[in-house]
């Protein structure tokens, strides 16, 4: 089988190592890598100038920091224990969430391991602090060279004949190139070329910028004796909005990561984002904040990242005929759920489960050639959908309920704030009422385990 992916980002790289591991017979497939830029891991020169939607177009922009959950960890430990230690090497173990307001009060703290949710004897896992480019590396490096092919995907079309998905690329020299797919997989991130082919260009299945990015970057110093001691990750909340700071390596590394968000609207164009500018608003807006960490990192900072943040809404589904959406191409996620690279590795995972799955099942039915394939292919998608996009539904739902305590709010609601993340903190019975059982929906997720459900049902319905 030929399989195509279109981005190498996180989602791609590792959707490449999870086909590797589990296509039976994964020597007789052929599988490439599309990405359209080269990755960078700052924002590029302002020159020409950095607008909203360039730095919505491709997954290349390994920049800023993020937080790899427990769940997203277990799926790199399943997938290659050195690939899973190397990440927690170049990261910083982050065993606890730290909750503040803008007034100095700390408003609680969380563990992050998944101790709770594990089978006796199964090993626990933690957030994992981390820059974007570091954890990118890592599984680059599990990738090897020579595998992604730095060109851009200019259209996608089918051939009336096999039934084939074409792809025609344009390199970096202006050659246009065309390459054929049994299997078109999109990791191209929101702005997907994939799911424009898919569901189309226009109308309701388009991403919506909302008007809010979020910024970040390092800083070259010794990580803060409280996060230091804490293994900590802090979350800053206040009338003018959100910030937050970590390591973003090993403590050895002393490289402090931070980040919060802006508004355009405070801008004078989307097409025309200066750093020199956000940073002028993040040291006004919060420059009344009692926290002296978050006052010395804004004060040295300087604007490195900027990811704006789009809304997409619920797919019909997630791929049909050979093509098939992973990662942000599916469910563009807002930051609030940290949940977004960590459900993109979940994805991967599930999607090449299923593919092996269909395709020994098919075999073991006595059903060979391209026929059988292409129905293995689509059962696969077909469940695929099925079992993630309700897992993923939840937790942008439960995301939407946390991500206005971001916004520029009066002073009530900031104070209402901080009440609701105190009573989250000081009362789990209170949390598990207003969220659920927010750590045992996340951490004790299985692919496995859903798929196996999956065929169940579809037997006992047939």
């Amino acid at each position: 089988m030929k399989i195509i992916i279109v981005g190498a980002g996180i989602t791609g790289l590792s959707t490449y190592l999870h086909l590797l591991k589990h296509l039976p017979n994964s020597k007789s497939h052929t599988i490439t890598i599309y990405e359209s830029h080269k990755p960078r891991s700052s924002l590029p020169s302002s020159n020409p100038p950095i607008s909203i939607e360039s730095l919505s177009t491709s997954t290349a922009l390994v920049g800023g920091g993020l937080g790899v959950s427990p769940n997203g960890m277990r799926v790199l430990w399943e997938l290659d224990e050195d690939l899973h230690d190397a990440v927690a090497a170049q990261g910083f173990p982050t065993e606890h969430f730290v909750f503040k307001g803008a007034n100095g009060w700390v408003l609680g703290m969380q563990r992050t391991g998944d101790g709770k949710v594990r089978k006796e004897g199964e090993k626990e896992e933690i957030c994992i602090a981390s820059s974007r480019h570091g954890l990118w590396s890592v599984i680059m490096k599990t990738v090897g060279e020579g595998v992604v092919q730095y060109k851009k995907v200019i259209s996608i079309g089918r051939d009336p004949h096999t039934g084939q998905v074409i792809v025609r690329t344009l390199d970096s020299e202006g050659n246009e190139g065309e390459d054929v797919a049994d299997l078109l997989i999109g990791a191209d991130g929101v702005k997907s070329v994939v799911r424009t082919a898919l569901l189309g260009g226009e109308g309701k299945y388009t991403p919506q910028y909302l008007g809010q990015s979020g910024v970040g970057g390092f800083i070259n110093q010794p990580i803060p004796k409280y996060i230091r001691d804490n293994k900590a990750m802090v979350f800053t909340f206040g009338g003018a909005g959100f910030f937050g700071y970590s390591s973003g390596g090993p403590a050895s590394a002393e490289s402090v990561m931070w980040w919060s968000t802006f508004e355009t609207s405070s801008l004078p164009s989307t097409n025309d984002i200066n750093p020199t500018e956000i940073k002028k608003a993040l040291i006004e807006r919060h420059k009344n904040w009692k926290d002296p960490v978050l006052q010395d990192i804004i004060l040295k900072a300087e604007v490195q990242s900027i990811y704006p943040t789009w809304v997409l809404p619920e797919l019909p589904n997630w791929g049909e005929r050979g093509i098939v959406l992973v990662g942000d191409a599916a469910h563009a996620m807002d930051p609030t759920t940290g949940q977004g690279a960590s459900q993109g590795l979940e994805d991967s995972k599930t999607l090449a489960l299923l593919l092996a799955k269909c395709m020994k099942r098919s075999e073991a039915g006595g059903a060979s050639g391209p026929g059988s394939e292409k129905e293995a292919v689509a059962l696969a998608i077909k469940l695929y959908h099925q079992i993630r996009s309700p897992r993923v539904s939840e937790i942008v739902e439960r995301g939407k309920k946390l991500a206005g305590k971001k916004a520029n709010v009066g002073i009530i609601l900031e104070y209402v704030t901080y009440v609701f993340l105190w009573l989250l903190n000081k009362f789990p019975s209170f949390g598990k009422f207003m969220l659920g059982d927010v750590n045992r929906s996340l951490y004790a997720w299985s692919a496995e385990d859903e798929i196996q459900k999956a065929f169940r049902e579809m037997g006992s319905s047939s």
